[in-house]
């Protein structure tokens, strides 16, 4: 109910200012349905990079993406869009390797943010750690464009956390202890946004196999939620 209501009312507070933008499409998409199943669904796996945790003092270096349809991994939809950041890659040559020459000549943060955009309508998203990806997703997109990105997402570390308390167990929540818990290979090689992406999708595909199957288990089950603008500086 609390998805619902939220999304009705970002795009009634955000829908006039946005049709005027490249966010137009996800404002006139429908809503994906909280009590539909996760095979009736198709998903956006989404992984960014950042030059830092801040998104206040930090920007996006990159996003990558790879969708799920019919509960399977499309890997040809795999996307890595690197972004022009203007103060220099920071903390993100140390974690994953970009350098500023990499980024040099790379798209601007506008144009990464409309590409995403056309990928949203008619999905959900999901993210590892979502609130990090979003903070910086929502605070690009606003900057740009003057309002949010809109949809329904789920994240995979909230879905796993809530297993484990469930079982009244602890453990470590970043992406790849998550992975190990399901016999899920090591990510191999030097990650990038998207190889992230296609690691966090195939996660998502182990938790809902483990929960009863895409035909079984259903958007509210996996706690979908709507992108809010809470992560906005100054909104």
């Amino acid at each position: 109910m609390f998805y619902s209501l939220s999304y009705r009312w970002q795009k009634k507070r955000y829908g006039k200012a946005a049709s005027k933008t490249p966010l137009a499409g996800i404002y006139q998409a429908t809503a994906p349905v909280s009590r539909s199943l996760m095979r009736e669904n198709r998903f956006l796996v989404v992984d960014c990079e950042m030059s830092g945790l801040d998104a206040n003092r930090s920007q996006l270096l990159s996003i990558g993406w790879v969708v799920i349809e019919n509960a399977r991994i499309t890997h040809a939809s795999g996307k890595h869009l690197l972004i022009h950041a203007d103060r220099g890659a920071g903390d993100s040559t140390r974690i994953h390797g970009l350098h500023d020459a990499t980024i040099a000549g790379a798209k601007s943060a506008a144009a990464a943010i409309t590409l995403l955009a056309k990928q949203v309508p008619g999905s959900v998203l999901v993210f590892h750690h979502a609130p990090l990806d979003l903070r910086f997703l929502q605070q690009t997109a606003y900057e740009n464009f003057r309002c949010p990105l809109l949809f329904g997402y789920v994240d995979t570390m909230l879905i796993e956390q809530r297993r484990l308390q469930l079982q009244g167990a602890e453990s470590g929540l970043r992406l790849a202890q998550c992975r190990e818990r399901y016999g899920l290979p090591p990510i191999s090689g030097h990650h990038n946004a998207m190889t992230d992406a296609r690691a966090t999708a195939e996660l998502l595909l182990a938790q809902t196999s483990y929960l009863g199957g895409a035909g079984r288990v259903s958007l509210c089950r996996m706690g979908i939620q709507c992108s809010r603008n809470q992560y906005v500086r100054g909104v």
